[in-house]
This record gives structure tokens, C-alpha cells and sequence, in this order.
């Protein structure tokens, strides 16, 4: 035979059940809230440090260009090729063309124009990023020298090993800083 609950012990097991729910949906409120505001401080914390890593980086990059701009200041020498001129940071943007460019270090003379690009660590990318768009945008946006040679180099303080292979197969220079002395690769720099 089957038993039966009576209606108020059905009503107090379920005000029992409900009274156990809404504690525990008030924990996990409780919890869930306390994570987002972790996962805020965390957030804050990650972005902090990526902008200081950020920073060294840039900070490095930077110091790269000081010492390759100063190495090549003092001699005016790039590839055998002696310069009259040097320029840091050349910029341009033209809005007739839509297009600007940024150029590390460049090198003139009567007829030929140095471009030295500087990163913290050189990537393959880069280099063919020098010569299938900054020489190409350097014609364009200083046609007085159009007319010029140009010799590219590339220089950093650290290389992919395949950056050294594509620079030396596309004739460009390499300057590598080795703690404060700069190696210089020039041998089969070509004309472009």
C-alpha cells in the first residue's frame, strides 16, 4: 500500500528544498562575482605587463637604431660605399599619393642612397618588406632621388636564421649588434 505525504510536510519540504536552493544560488552569486572581479584585476595585471614588455622591446629596438645610426654616422661607410649624408628617421606622408613612409637611416651621396632599416630582432618579413615596399615607396615619395642607387641594409641585435639567408640572397647589408660592437655583413649587397 502506498503511502501518502501529508499536504504540510510536502510544504515544508519544499520550503526546506527552496530555502537550500537560494542559499546556494546566493554562494554561487556570491563566487561568480568574486571571479569577474579577479578576472578584472588579472585583465589589468595582463595589460600592464604587456605594455611594459612593449616597452622594453621598443626600448631595445631603439637602442639598436641609436648604435647602428651612431656607428654609421661617425664614418659616413656603408658597403664600401662612402656618404656625405646621413638622416635619422626620415618621414614623409603624402597625401596625393596615400602613402607615407618612415625610414631608420639613410645615407646619400652625389648618386646613391643607403637605407638601413633597424629592428630589435629582424624577422624574414622584414626583409622583404624593405625590398618589396619601403624601396618602392622611397622612389615615390622622394622622387629627387629617383635617379639614384640604392643599397639596403638591414640591422638589429638579434636575426632569425632565415632573415640572414633572405638579406644575403636579396643582396641586402647586414648590421648586427654583438654587445657594443657592430658586425657588419656587406660583401653582396647589390644595387637596387
Amino acid at each position: 500500500m502506498e503511502e501518502k505525504l501529508a499536504p504540510e510536510l510536502i510544504l515544508k519540504m519544499f520550503a526546506e528544498t527552496d530555502k537550500i536552493l537560494t542559499e546556494k544560488f546566493a554562494e554561487t552569486d556570491k563566487q561568480i562575482k568574486e571571479l569577474a572581479e579577479d578576472r578584472k584585476a588579472t585583465d589589468k595585471q595582463i595589460k600592464e605587463l604587456s605594455k611594459n614588455i612593449g616597452g622594453i622591446s621598443n626600448s631595445n629596438g631603439k637602442m639598436a637604431e641609436e648604435m647602428i645610426y651612431n656607428a654609421l654616422n661617425r664614418d659616413k661607410t656603408f658597403a664600401g660605399i662612402k656618404f656625405n649624408d646621413i638622416d635619422k628617421n626620415m618621414k614623409l606622408h603624402s597625401s596625393f599619393l596615400n602613402l607615407k613612409g618612415e625610414f631608420d637611416v639613410v645615407l646619400k651621396n652625389g648618386d646613391t642612397i643607403g637605407i638601413i632599416e633597424t629592428k630589435y630582432k629582424v624577422e624574414k618579413d622584414d626583409i622583404i618588406d624593405l625590398v618589396e615596399k619601403k624601396t618602392i615607396n622611397f622612389r615615390k615619395l622622394f622622387p629627387m632621388f629617383s635617379d639614384y642607387k640604392i643599397l639596403l641594409g638591414i640591422g638589429g641585435m638579434s636575426f632569425e636564421n632565415d632573415a640572414i639567408t633572405t638579406a644575403k640572397e636579396k643582396g641586402i647589408g647586414i648590421i648586427k649588434v654583438v654587445g657594443d660592437k657592430l658586425e657588419y655583413q656587406t660583401e653582396n649587397v647589390k644595387i637596387y
